[in-house]
């Protein structure tokens, strides 16, 4: 079998029939990939969308897998264990695939014996459907390299939905998604994909979009859901850490790496402050936050930043002005 599509189900019931149709339309035949969706404990009827959709499409593999809530990265590690496909594919409930895309990225992988294959992504709002045009391979040429001189040369994107990945790689390095994250898992596992990977590439090949729907994780108003985005969040910016000092420990340590991993640890940091106002975050809280961020050297901000965002790292680099700005929030009503 050459792949197996993975996507972690949570109340997504008006958006996942239209990304299992999209599935259906890779160029591949029924027996030569499988869908896995592992609903998370969701509180709509996305499951049973799911269980009438398998039974009108019974010629291909669709499996439904029903657990408690764990979050998204248990979600992906339970599907990896079912999974017998050569290559592995995530993807999100609320997002598509353009055709003939998972044929075209088969064909690279194989011809070029590729561990991780990165493609071209659109974020999009939820409704803007645009056309795809059919995707070709033959005319590709791709340039390989491991993922370190990658990481070095071009940086690396957070979302796992960017990339198909050999499952032999992933079982052989045990490398899964981490289950007491519950925001920026993505950002770590990719991360740890390609300090791991010896043959990866990317192709030019538009064949994703990635939807932007009210009501996901990262944009819920729900105040538990908030807290565990902040907890994950710094549990990310230490996991930055422990993959840095490894990393620099190693043989094969170019700063260059180092750096970029840095870049994505620091732009966790100046998120976290953002989302500390947002969310107007007790300040004696967040005062023991950055205390942690600055004992990880991941504070002050030394990332460089463009726009509006390089105006404010004064003031975010300020831990006093941060404190005290929280406070003013607090008993202020704004909105």
């Amino acid at each position: 079998m050459k792949f197996s599509i993975i996507i972690p189900l949570y109340n997504k019931e008006k958006y996942i029939e239209r990304c299992l149709d999209s599935l259906l339309d890779q160029g591949l035949e029924p027996n030569e990939y499988e869908v896995i969706i592992v609903d998370d404990g969701s509180k709509d009827t996305g499951a049973l969308v799911v269980e009438n959709y398998a039974k009108k499409n019974e010629d291909v593999r669709i499996e439904l897998i029903v657990q408690k809530n764990q979050g998204p990265s248990a979600a992906r590690n339970n599907g990896l264990n079912k999974a017998i496909g050569e290559y592995i594919y995530y993807l999100d409930a609320d997002d598509y695939l353009a055709p003939n895309a998972l044929k075209c990225l088969f064909e690279l992988s194989k011809q070029y014996n590729l561990e991780l294959l990165e493609f071209d992504s659109e974020y999009i709002n939820e409704g803007e459907l645009p056309n795809f045009s059919k995707l070709e391979s033959k005319n590709l040429t791709l340039q390989v390299t491991n993922g370190l001189d990658y990481i070095a040369n071009f940086g690396l994107r957070n979302s796992a939905c960017f990339y198909v990945i050999k499952r032999s790689f992933l079982t052989s390095t045990a490398i899964t998604f981490l289950e007491d994250m519950r925001a920026y898992e993505d950002m770590i596992f990719t991360s740890s994909v390609f300090l791991s990977a010896n043959k990866v590439s990317k192709a030019n090949l538009d064949a994703h979009r990635y939807v932007k729907v009210a009501g996901s994780i990262v944009t819920s108003k729900d105040s538990k859901k908030n807290l565990e985005f902040i907890e994950g969040m710094v549990k990310a910016v230490e996991k930055f850490d422990s993959l840095i000092k490894n990393y620099k420990s190693s043989k094969s340590s170019n700063l260059k790496v180092i750096d970029r991993l840095k870049d994505k640890q620091q732009a966790v940091v100046f998120a976290l402050i953002i989302r500390a106002y947002k969310y107007r975050l007790d300040p004696k809280v967040f005062n023991a936050i950055l205390d942690k961020m600055k004992a990880l050297e991941a504070y002050p901000i030394t990332l460089k930043m463009e726009g509006s965002s390089n105006y404010i790292r004064p003031f975010i680099n300020s831990k006093n002005s941060v404190l005290l700005g929280l406070r003013v929030m607090r008993t202020m009503k704004f909105l």
